[in-house]
């Protein structure tokens, strides 16, 4: 019983377990808002969708057309010259710039950038 009480009195003592106590509960604080920065670093489509003007979606959906009139005929080439089946060459055509919607940034966030760096 003493063994117990001793063990329990140098763990409520021990100054690196009080520590993580302390950076534990400090570290949940800020999970919620830790979570949504990372999201919206990894993300940038969470930042600015909601702002996305409808009246650049002729230019987007133009734009989109013009780069898949390109890969395609690129991607099967591709596939070609590494000798693996075309399915494989379309797939890596039109991948990239689906995970580029979700991970790139946008024209508004761009042009913005610009501006600021002509400014200064």
């Amino acid at each position: 019983m003493n063994k117990i009480r001793q063990a329990r009195d140098a763990l409520s003592t021990d100054h690196t377990l009080l520590r993580v106590r302390r950076d534990g509960a400090r570290a949940a604080r800020a999970l919620p808002s830790s979570s949504v920065n990372y999201i919206v670093d990894k993300a940038p489509v969470v930042q600015w969708l909601p702002k996305y003007n409808p009246r650049w979606i002729l230019n987007d959906a133009l734009a989109g057309l013009t780069v898949g009139a390109l890969l395609i005929p690129q991607g099967l080439a591709y596939a070609k010259i590494a000798t693996i089946p075309g399915e494989f060459g379309l797939m890596s055509s039109w991948l990239p710039a689906f995970i580029y919607f979700f991970m790139g940034t946008s024209k508004g966030r761009s042009s913005t950038h610009l501006w600021s760096c002509e400014q200064n």
